[in-house]
């Protein structure tokens, strides 16, 4: 990821635009006096460097509970016939 590099007194007057730069996926690197001393990411970015992200079981279980899917009252006989029940083709190995 080839980050875009600014000064610290770049960074400072136009923090409002990096933040939306970063926010987009692109990589802020800034620097003082040519040395890069901080890296600005977006939220998302950093989660995922840092997998302080929930799992995927979790998140499904925090959209189950804020959606109240039990509430729904949705069983298998809503999905029942859905799925082909053919064994689908035949392969030779």
């Amino acid at each position: 990821m080839a980050a875009t590099k600014v000064s610290v007194a770049e960074a400072r007057q136009n923090f409002a635009r990096l933040i939306r730069r970063a926010q987009q996926g692109k990589a802020i690197e800034i620097t003082r006096r040519g040395e890069s001393v901080a890296v600005l990411l977006s939220a998302s970015e950093y989660l995922s460097l840092t997998g302080d992200r929930p799992s995927f079981v979790e998140a499904i279980d925090r959209i189950r509970k804020r959606l109240d899917v039990n509430e729904l009252d949705i069983g298998d006989q809503e999905f029942a016939g859905l799925r082909e029940k053919s064994p689908g083709r035949e392969v030779s190995f």
